[in-house]
């Protein structure tokens, strides 16, 4: 991931880090989580 978000993105969502996800897949996050991995400010 390029803002090296994914570690956090990972443990959001409860997933094993070490399983392999697809590119495509999409994780929906609220505006609060969106902030809080500095997607937002």
């Amino acid at each position: 991931m390029q803002r090296k978000i994914w570690n956090k993105i990972i443990d959001m969502f409860g997933l094993d880090p070490e399983k392999d996800y697809w590119e495509t897949e999409q994780f929906i996050l609220t505006e609060e989580q969106a902030r809080q991995v500095g997607l937002i400010q």
